[in-house]
């Protein structure tokens, strides 16, 4: 059985795309890298084909991106942008979900670097996820959360100062029992958004109620559940912060369904827009998410670390909002005005 460049690969311990690079004499490879492909050639006896070869052009224009969840609004949102980006540049979006699973997200990335995609944008999962890309032979911009050690070009909102804003947001509005309802623990974001909720409580001399912060999935399942374990405590919360667009919908079929009014009975405050956001009442308060931002932020880098892959990363931290709506009710006794 004649040799495969996944032999190949398998043998020095390398991506598919490493080999295919090495062997077509593409720059901007690790020296220590090019000594084990070829020493795992010369020992196999791997022959390239040779007509391949030659019709391999240095590029693929092809750009892969690895989101949590490709159908999610701000993915959506996020991904057209960057799509007519780098279209106008003559490269083709590969898309990929990892359903924030980091077996999922191993299996992505070595599917794009097989593709030998010249760049690649993902939304990380895994606390180790530097240790998952050094072996990526391409452009690699991060969006959404942060890298540990941001070797990579990054982008991201800064969850930490949007929680915080809106939960001051709901302090000044005469609310303490206020509960917090996002996705997975292990995420960056999420650490950042329990930073942001505690320090708005810290810093206005409050006490957080133990238990009013719920983990667990950026879906509108989710939502429903969290929602309803909360709002049939002896002692609801009076408020609610929602991670994600998703998990806010899910908030208002469950209190649709439970007869429980936005604003009258619990003020909510979401991070994103609804698709739908026109069309509801009370119109919700949110943080805004930013898409078109971050989406021509990560064009620019991908773009621009395309050209020059040796500049030193880069890091932007947008800052959001509180977009005011109307799902928020003041709680504050006559006392408390008065005294104000």
């Amino acid at each position: 059985m004649s040799v495969t460049i996944k032999d190949v690969a398998r043998e020095a311990d390398v991506s598919v795309a490493t080999v295919s690079r090495v062997v077509n004499g593409m720059p901007n490879i690790n020296d220590e890298m090019k000594l084990r492909v070829r020493a795992a050639i010369k020992k196999l006896g791997y022959k390239p084909n040779q007509l391949a070869k030659g019709l391999k052009n240095s590029v693929t224009k092809t750009i892969g991106l690895i989101a949590s969840d490709i159908s999610d609004p701000f993915v959506i949102g996020v991904t057209r942008i960057v799509e007519k980006m780098i279209r106008a540049e003559g490269y083709i979006l590969l898309m990929a979900s990892t359903d924030n699973d980091e077996k999922k997200e191993k299996e992505c990335i070595e599917m794009m670097t097989s593709k030998c995609v010249d760049g690649l944008i993902i939304s990380p999962v895994s606390t180790n996820i530097e240790e998952l890309l050094e072996r990526v032979d391409c452009a690699v911009v991060a969006f959404d959360r942060s890298t540990l050690n941001h070797v990579y070009d990054t982008v991201y909102v800064d969850k930490e100062k949007s929680m915080y804003d809106a939960v001051v947001y709901l302090i000044e509005r005469g609310h303490t029992n206020i509960a917090m309802i996002s996705g997975e623990k292990k995420l960056s974001t999420n650490f950042d958004r329990y930073n942001g909720y505690m320090r708005a409580f810290f810093d206005h001399d409050k006490m957080a109620i133990n238990g009013n912060i719920m983990y667990g999935t950026f879906s509108k399942q989710f939502g429903q559940e969290a929602f309803e374990l909360l709002m049939k405590r002896d002692h609801p919360p009076t408020a609610v912060v929602s991670g994600s667009a998703t998990i806010t919908q899910g908030i208002l079929n469950k209190a649709k369904e439970m007869k429980i009014r936005i604003s009258e009975d619990v003020s909510l405050i979401g991070f994103g827009t609804l698709d739908f956001q026109g069309l509801i009442e009370p119109q919700i308060t949110h943080a805004k998410e930013m898409q078109e931002e971050i989406g021509n932020c990560i064009g620019e880098m991908m773009l621009s670390r395309l050209k020059d892959r040796e500049m030193r990363p880069r890091l932007r931290v947008l800052k959001s909002a509180v977009i005011e709506g109307n799902s928020v009710k003041s709680v504050y006794s006559k006392e408390d005005h008065y005294e104000k």
